[in-house]
């Protein structure tokens, strides 16, 4: 990537010299640039790998922000931890080399009068390399500063999440003491090259130097920051504080639910609200019934939004922000590992489903229900998983921060001016194309990517602060404590609070079938498992309407006794179908009965698949529209999950991961190529060859269970398909119910990171009930 440099040796000393003049003008032409091959050999290799990772680093930081593969993770901190080193070992040895042809040459014009003048700047191949190195070294620093979590301080405990309140509840905060030695080392190397940048001018040396040190600030501002937010009731010991708030609220009998609005804490906690009891925190009562001050709590928001006639009036959809906020810092108690006082109750539950009625009569709307957990586990994902939690941001740090994202915007277009202005990089394209050119044009090309680059992702950072939930949280909540009177600015603050966040929550579900695996495949093979994950492997459709409106259902139904594990599921769902829930369960001790949760959904998923096939040649009623579309996603849901995340099931992953691949692998031997291609037959022919394939008495005893169970189906529902679905679309949503409360908190925020699960809404919405168990079964086992 660099020009060869080549030693040019002083003219030798002969008897027949030429005259003076001819002497000086060929000195003139040919200057000494004596340097060592082996010095010259690592300079070409520092500055080609130096390039090399340059490069992918930047891409790699950024991609990083969506893919947090360990061994993607592990690459980028090996590469910019060899990254400085090598830029620093090609910088010191064109330094090494500028001094030894400095040397050189003064000692040739002491014996050569009149000789010219040793080569600056862009005259010096030496000279352009190593200053472009060095901004490349600045670049990496400043760029590895946003994108990598270290630079902002944060070691997310996505991997351990509910051991406790660790400094600001889920982030620890600890000096970045590797970038601050990567800062330092690059601070050494801009003072070591400062002699060799008389060239530049004052002008042109301040804006790299201001350049340098607008992304030292914005890391020290982070570090500010953090710091503070640990101290902060508001971030760092907000976990505990609902904790001891909830606990109070139980205690004065403000959950009582009934569809009332509770007094959950939005934003607003400062230490003069706070009290510290035997108990835990507590916040005073003054600081509550004060409906003025700073403490905001949800029965303000909504009756502003009831009342008032702001912007909480025409944007309902700001109030759910609002609600969303409040739940996910009720949320973070559990994440965080403290218990939660109102286990065992409904209010949140009853307030979720009944707050939340648009049109005042008496049910909650799926769609809306299911956005503010959205909403909710939107500020979960970003708060563990984001470089830059903006949460941890105030009023004044966030400006600032913002302003030195402009400055350096600012700074990186100015370098790149002053480097071509100087020929520190050049784009030659004059003459034929050699060796020497070609390397200077990909220095140059690498420059303006790594100053693109710097530009794109702190406009990025900008973008995503500006339009961030946690900027329009802030907004309201300066609105609603302070009020923003003005046309101007309520149009500006209302413009800003229409801007769409960066999306954390894909708001799909995955899809798997045992009897047909490749029909969902999206990719396969050993590395893409390794690289996606399972998850990855499988193809996923949009959470349908149809989906969110009868899991709401379900709940609705199951309203008072999930909770509790009273009532037998015929009571919880009441279909009144002509099949009892006991199809789904075996007498005890028969021989195809099933022990565990993993095998009674795949079973069932089975019997349901078998079903879709035997009414799949006539058109499904409108009526069953909705409900076939629920079944059949949610049947294939549970089996992916099965399949790709079994720790956010009951069963032991390790027995459940072991029983699917038996289960699979007796799928392959008893249908052989059907399950490659099932295109041969029609799908009225392939339901009866599969229902007696898989009765045989050779096959594994969730195939038989499973066929069992499709025959029964279609045995009881003849001639009423609709109520065939409406059954199994009730079943699904029950098992989706069943499965959803688990202690596997880590399961949960993992799901978060690789763009959330559906089940992890259910869950959410379940904890916000005070549901952590299941429910037990009609025959008493841990299988509904």
């Amino acid at each position: 990537m660099t020009p060869q440099l080549v030693s040019v040796a002083p003219p030798p000393r002969t008897a027949t010299l030429k005259s003076d003049n001819q002497n000086i003008n060929m000195l003139q032409s040919a200057p000494p640039m004596a340097g060592p091959q082996p010095v010259g050999l690592l300079v070409i290799l520092g500055t080609v790998g130096s390039a090399v990772l340059a490069i992918l680093l930047v891409a790699l930081s950024t991609y990083g922000r969506r893919c947090r593969h360990p061994a993607l993770r592990f690459f980028v901190w090996g590469a910019s931890l060899a990254f400085i080193p090598l830029a620093s070992s090609a910088i010191s040895a064109l330094l090494q080399q500028r001094k030894t042809d400095r040397d050189r040459h003064e000692q040739y014009c002491e014996e050569n009068p009149g000789c010219a003048d040793f080569p600056k700047g862009s005259a010096s191949p030496e000279v352009q390399i190593m200053w472009t190195i060095l901004l490349w070294a600045v670049i990496m620093v400043i760029i590895r500063g946003n994108a990598d979590t270290a630079a902002a301080t944060a070691a997310t405990a996505a991997a351990a999440p509910s051991t406790g309140d660790v400094s600001v509840d889920g982030q620890k905060v600890r000096i970045p003491v590797e970038l601050l030695a990567k800062y330092a080392f690059v601070a050494w190397l801009i003072v070591m090259c400062m002699p060799e940048a008389d060239w530049l001018e004052f002008a042109g040396k301040s804006i790299f130097v201001v350049f340098f040190l607008l992304g030292f600030a914005k890391v020290v501002l982070k570090l500010v920051a953090f710091f503070k937010a640990s101290d902060s009731y508001a971030v760092g010991k907000n976990a505990r504080l609902v904790s001891g708030y909830m606990a109070q609220l139980v205690e004065e009998g403000a959950v009582a639910g009934h569809g009332h609005v509770p007094p959950y804490v939005v934003m607003g906690e400062s230490k003069d609200d706070v009290e510290e009891t035997p108990q835990g925190y507590r916040i005073k009562r003054e600081a509550l019934d004060n409906k003025l001050g700073a403490l905001v709590t949800l029965d303000r928001v909504w009756l502003l939004s009831d009342h008032g006639d702001g912007l909480l009036r025409k944007q309902l959809e700001l109030r759910d922000l609002c609600l969303s906020f409040s739940l996910f810092k009720s949320l973070r108690r559990r994440l965080s590992g403290y218990p939660l006082a109102e286990e065992g109750t409904i209010s949140a539950l009853d307030f979720v489903l009944r707050g939340l009625d648009a049109s005042g009569k008496g049910g909650a709307d799926a769609d809306r229900v299911f956005r503010v957990l959205v909403d909710e586990l939107w500020f979960a994902s970003d708060f563990y998983y984001s470089p830059l939690p903006l949460c941890s941001f105030s009023g004044w740090c966030a400006a600032l921060n913002y302003l030195l994202s402009i400055l350096i915007i600012a700074g990186a277009i100015s370098v790149g001016c002053v480097y071509q202005s100087y020929g520190v990089i050049v784009f030659n394209t004059k003459g034929p194309l050699s060796d020497v050119k070609l390397a200077q044009n990909a220095n140059y090309l690498i420059t303006l990517f790594l100053l693109f680059a710097t530009i794109f992702t702190e406009t990025c950072e900008i973008t995503a602060g500006v339009c961030s939930n946690w900027t329009k949280i802030a907004l309201l909540g300066t609105y609603i404590k302070r009020g923003w009177p003005g046309r101007f600015t309520h149009a500006a603050l209302e413009a800003v609070l229409r801007l769409k966040p960066a999306k954390r929550w894909s708001n799909k579900i995955g899809q798997n079938s045992v009897l047909e695996p490749r029909r969902f495949g999206k990719r396969s093979g050993f590395f893409s498992e390794k690289l996606y994950g399972r998850a990855g492997l499988m193809r996923s459709v949009g959470v349908s309407p149809a989906v969110k409106d009868v899991v709401l259902r379900s709940l609705k139904s199951s309203y008072g006794g999930l909770d509790k594990g009273s009532g037998t599921a015929e009571q919880k769902v009441g279909i009144g179908g002509k099949v009892a829930w006991g199809w789904a369960w075996p007498a005890n001790g028969t021989q195809e009965s099933l022990s565990s949760t993993t095998e009674h959904i795949l079973a069932c998923h089975i019997g349901t698949r078998l079903i879709e096939m035997k009414y799949s040649h006539a058109a499904c009623p409108t009526s069953a529209a909705a409900d076939k579309t629920a079944a059949c996603h949610l049947s294939y849901y549970c089996a992916y999950l099965v399949a790709a995340a079994p720790g956010l099931l009951p069963d032991s992953t390790a027995w459940t991961e072991k029983r699917y691949k038996e289960v699979a692998e007796d799928v392959q031997a008893a249908l052989g190529e059907d399950v490659v291609d099932g295109a041969r037959e029609s799908a009225g022919q392939r339901y009866e060859r599969l229902l007696k394939e898989l009765s045989a008495s050779s096959r594994d005893k969730v195939l038989r269970r499973g066929a069992e169970l499709g025959r029964l189906l279609v045995e009881a529902y003849e001639g009423d398909e609709a109520a065939a679905w409406r059954f199994l679309a009730d079943f699904w949503s029950e098992m989706v119910l069943f499965v959803a409360p688990s202690q596997n908190v880590k399961g949960h925020v993992e799901a978060m990171g690789r763009g959330g699960e559906f089940v992890t809404l259910v869950w959410a919405l379940l904890l916000h009930a005070g549901v952590t168990d299941r429910a037990e079964t009609p025959h008493g086992s841990s299988i509904p």
